[in-house]
């Protein structure tokens, strides 16, 4: 069973809270199963902007298999990762759009998201008519968890806490934080999903992301248009 991590390693997408999951998601299972699961990061595992992933494991979750991936990869090769990955997570505090998820969709690969941002966007999430939810200055978020009926594709953690940051490009943004043992539960939810119900849904997302236009053709022609 695979998690998968496409980020870079920068601190508004919480490698280390991810890591911090992955440890609580292994440490709850039977003992014969924890070596038949592992976490594979693509990413620089050192940098400057995030923090030292490698040392991150190594004093937290010795006892886990995690597996960087550092080497810069081709569409192909990236598509067979999303491809062997059981779920891909994304659960950074900040996101503009979130394109891992996008890609682990559109490969039929469910996702773990976080609830901000445009991150939401990719959850499915539908309102009282059943539609597609769609955000103005009034409702401009559903980190609070106003609508709870998403896609299948996706296990949701909506944020446990709020705080305002900025920079002097962003002067202000929420950053929504998620508390790792939610993330932990949310992976031990498609761990405990059969296998082909598990493709199921996935390719479910697939199926939604093509017929809501979210393929690059398919955003770059909208721009154009």
């Amino acid at each position: 069973f695979i998690v998968f991590w496409n980020n870079r390693n920068i601190r508004r997408k919480q490698p280390g809270d991810l890591i911090l999951a992955f440890k609580h998601f292994v440490d709850g299972l039977p003992e014969a199963q924890r070596s038949r699961v592992a976490l594979l990061m693509h990413t620089q595992a050192i940098d400057e902007n995030g923090t030292d992933l490698i040392a991150v494991k190594n004093a937290l979750a010795p006892d886990c298999k995690i597996i960087f991936s550092e080497q810069k990869l081709s569409a192909p090769e990236l598509n067979a990762l999303y491809n062997i990955a059981d779920v891909t997570v994304n659960i950074g505090s900040n996101e503009g759009w979130g394109l891992s998820s996008t890609e682990a969709i559109l490969a039929g690969c469910p996702i773990v998201n976080n609830v901000t941002g445009g991150l939401q966007d990719q959850c499915g999430f539908q309102d009282e008519d059943g539609n597609w939810i769609q955000f103005d200055g009034e409702f401009a978020t559903n980190h609070t968890g106003k609508y709870k009926l998403h896609g299948v594709w996706v296990k949701p953690v909506f944020p446990s806490n709020r705080s305002l940051q900025g920079s002097p490009a962003t002067p202000y943004i929420f950053d929504d934080r998620v508390r790792y043992e939610d993330v932990a539960d949310a992976i031990r939810y498609w761990y405990t999903t059969p296998e082909t119900l598990r493709d199921e849904m996935g390719y479910a997302g697939r199926e939604w992301a093509l017929k809501n236009g979210l393929t690059a053709e398919q955003m770059g022609n909208k721009m154009i248009s």
